[in-house]
């Protein structure tokens, strides 16, 4: 026997960046925790309304710098040490000369670090999304400001919630799993 689908949550659609930014605002008041913003361009007003604190990808980023210099300062003592050649009276061990390998090395694993963690961290690649069936959904990448509140969050009862987001919003649709 086939379950039935459980709700997602709602997804709310303005016409303008300052009314989404204002119901993010007043959902977080109302106890709101679990949402999603919408919109064609960044908005910074966003960050504390939607709780967005998290860092993690900053640690992907410096954990990769540090181990890519590791790896680059590594590679060049060992080499230098396996293979010593003494070339005008320099020492084994120079350590400016291994400051260029050493930076470029931490650079790159930065770079494929904080590119891997964003992905890991955002479950991609997602092929499908239960917003995407919404028909409201194309707009946010052109002209229109979306809220989703999820149902996965504790305040959230799916006909108060409908008439309070209506109160806001120039309208609301149901999104299913």
């Amino acid at each position: 026997m086939k379950a039935a689908p459980a709700p997602y949550g709602l997804l709310a659609e303005f016409s303008q960046a300052d009314a989404l930014i204002a119901a993010c605002e007043n959902a977080r008041a109302a106890g709101f925790r679990r949402m999603e913003a919408f919109s064609p361009f960044p908005l910074e007003e966003l960050d504390a309304p939607l709780g967005l604190t998290d860092r993690r990808v900053q640690a992907f980023g410096i954990a990769g710098g540090v181990l890519g210099a590791l790896c680059g300062f590594g590679l060049q003592v060992y080499a230098n040490l396996d293979y010593p050649l003494n070339i005008g009276a320099r020492p084994l061990l120079a350590l400016p000369a291994f400051m260029i390998v050493t930076f470029l090395l931490a650079v790159l694993f930065a770079c494929l670090a904080t590119v891997l963690g964003l992905f890991i961290l955002c479950r991609l690649p997602r092929l499908h999304h239960p917003l995407f069936d919404a028909s409201s959904f194309a707009g946010a990448s052109d002209d229109r400001f979306l809220l989703c509140l999820l149902a996965e969050d504790p305040h959230f009862e799916l006909n108060a919630t409908r008439e309070w987001l209506a109160e806001r919003a120039d309208s609301v649709t149901e999104v299913w799993q």
